[in-house]
């Protein structure tokens, strides 16, 4: 049996790919769902509105595209700065599905949506915090 490098999972070292099934989730997915799944379980921590402005968290207006760590004016994590990866729809499902496995190091205390259809809806919800929105995968 073949074993994994532990590192070899972080998104310093892996980029993640959606599976088809799991790009069709976005064409079925509520928004209003997923924005209430934000309100539920993100928005404690971290903005969804326009705004320069930080919570415990880094605002996540324009988050499709940043590179990982960058959000002016916030404080990160030496691994979320030294991770190297850029936030698109495969990265963003990968580290909210174990944060722990994509950034190990990383300050956020929140281990994970597990279920492939409330990430799917979250992420919907954060492709409409950007300036330009981010195409849908198919």
């Amino acid at each position: 049996m073949e074993t994994k490098d532990k590192d070899s999972e972080d998104l310093a070292h892996f980029q993640p790919v959606l599976s088809y099934e799991f790009k069709q989730l976005f064409y079925d997915a509520d928004l209003s769902a997923g924005e209430e799944y934000f309100m539920r379980k993100c928005s404690s921590c971290h903005d969804s509105e326009k705004s320069d402005t930080h919570g415990k968290g880094p605002n996540l207006w324009n988050i499709f595209g940043r590179k990982a760590g960058t959000a002016k004016g916030f404080e990160y994590s030496d691994a979320m700065r030294q991770s190297g990866h850029i936030w698109n729809f495969a990265t963003l499902n990968y580290y909210l599905t174990r944060t722990e496995r994509a950034v190990p190091g990383r300050i956020m205390n929140f281990r994970g949506i597990r279920q492939d259809k409330y990430r799917a809806k979250l992420l919907l919800f954060l492709s409409t915090m950007n300036d330009v929105a981010p195409v849908l995968p198919k």
